[in-house]
C-alpha cells in the first residue's frame, strides 16, 4: 500500500492540512481557523486535534509529517518569531508533532515549502531558478536557485516582505513600519482600499460592501468586473510589488515568478499587471525574461503539497543529511 504524507501549511488565518500520496494527489484535507487560539498550548492542542482527525481517514501508512511555518528555525525545528500567529514564546513544533504523531516530522518555512511544491509537482518541474511569492494574511517569498533553495548562513533567506519601502509608514505586525507585505497583503490590499475610500470620489461597489465583507477576495471579484476604485488598488498593490521584484530579477535572473496564497483570485489581472511595473523598472535586456504565473498548484494547496514534498525528499536522503535538518 502506497504511504501518504501529512501535509500542515500554518498562515496568519488559517491552518491547513492535507493527506498527500507520492504522486502529489490530496487524498483528505481539513482546516482551521489559526486565530481560534489564544496561546501556544491551545494552538498545538488544536493541530493534534486536527491532524489526528484526518490521519483516519486514511489506511495507508504515513511516511512523516511536513509543517511549512512562518517565522521558524527549520535547524531547530522551532517557530520563534512569527508576526501573525497567536503566540509569541517560541514553539519546537517539529518535535511536538513528532511525539503527538510519532511519526517522522520536517519543518520548513512556509514560502520554502510552497516552492518545494511548486519544483516537485508544480510549474517549475523544469526549472533550476525560479521566485515563488506567497500572497496571504503576508508576504512570504523563497528563491530558488541554481537547483536549490537559498537558505543562508541561518535558514532566514529571501524575506522579502519585510524589506522596508521608502515613503510607506503603514505599521506592520513585526512591529516595524514601512514593510512591503503591509502593501503586498490580504490586509495591505485591504487598508489601501479603504485609504482610496476614504480620498477618492470615484464610485465603487466597494462602498456597499460591510466592513466585514472587504476582503481581498471580494476586491479581487470587484476588481475583474471593472471597478475602477478596484483596480486602482489592484494596481497600487501590483506597482509595489513589481517594483520590489526588478531588483531581484537583475540580480538573480530567475525563468519564472510564481504566485501561491489565498489572494490569487485577480488571476492575469494580477499577474499581468505585476508583469507590467516590474519590467517597466528593468533594464531593456532583462525585460520578459522572468514570466510572472499563478501556481499551478492552486491558491491553497501549494504550501501543503510543499510541506509533503519535504517529507518524501528528506525520506530519500542519505542519514547523514538528514541528521543535519534536524540538528538540535
Amino acid at each position: 500500500m502506497n504511504s501518504t504524507a501529512l501535509g500542515i501549511d500554518i498562515g496568519g488565518t488559517n491552518t491547513k492540512l492535507s493527506l498527500v500520496s507520492p504522486e502529489g494527489s490530496i487524498i483528505a484535507r481539513s482546516a482551521f481557523p489559526t486565530q481560534q487560539a489564544n496561546t501556544q498550548d491551545e494552538y498545538g492542542a488544536l493541530l493534534v486535534d486536527a491532524a489526528r482527525r484526518l490521519l483516519r481517514k486514511s489506511a495507508a501508512p504515513l511516511a512523516g509529517v511536513g509543517i511549512g511555518a512562518p517565522g521558524c528555525d527549520p535547524a531547530l525545528g522551532v517557530i520563534n518569531y512569527a508576526a501573525n500567529l497567536p503566540f509569541i514564546a517560541a514553539f519546537p513544533i517539529r518535535d511536538f508533532l513528532a511525539e503527538a504523531l510519532c511519526a517522522h516530522t520536517v519543518l520548513v518555512k512556509d514560502s520554502t515549502a510552497a516552492a518545494l511544491g511548486e519544483k516537485m509537482w508544480g510549474g517549475a518541474q523544469n526549472m533550476d531558478n525560479f521566485i515563488l511569492l506567497t500572497l496571504g494574511t503576508g508576504l512570504g517569498s523563497a528563491f530558488y536557485f541554481n537547483g536549490k533553495v537559498v537558505e543562508g548562513a541561518h535558514g532566514l533567506a529571501s524575506e522579502l516582505g519585510h524589506i522596508t519601502i521608502p515613503g510607506n509608514s503603514r505599521q506592520c505586525a513585526c512591529g516595524r513600519k514601512g514593510c512591503l507585505e503591509t502593501l503586498v497583503s490580504a490586509s495591505g490590499l485591504r487598508r489601501t482600499c479603504q485609504l482610496l475610500m476614504a480620498q477618492e470620489l470615484t464610485p465603487s461597489a466597494l462602498r456597499a460592501l460591510p466592513e466585514d465583507k472587504l476582503t481581498a477576495k471580494s476586491i479581487a471579484l470587484i476588481a475583474l468586473e471593472g471597478d475602477p476604485l478596484a483596480q486602482m488598488a489592484i494596481d497600487h498593490m501590483c506597482n509595489a510589488l513589481g517594483s520590489a521584484l526588478a531588483p531581484l530579477v537583475l540580480q538573480m535572473d530567475p525563468e519564472g515568478i510564481f504566485l501561491s496564497g489565498g489572494m490569487l483570485n485577480a488571476g492575469a489581472l494580477l499577474t499581468d499587471t505585476i508583469a507590467h511595473h516590474m519590467n517597466k523598472a528593468l533594464l531593456e535586456n532583462f525585460r520578459g525574461q522572468a514570466r510572472v504565473a499563478i501556481s499551478s498548484l492552486g491558491p491553497d494547496e501549494a504550501g501543503m503539497l510543499g510541506a509533503a514534498a519535504q517529507v518524501y525528499r528528506t525520506a530519500e536522503q542519505p542519514a547523514a543529511e538528514r541528521a543535519k535538518i534536524k540538528k538540535v
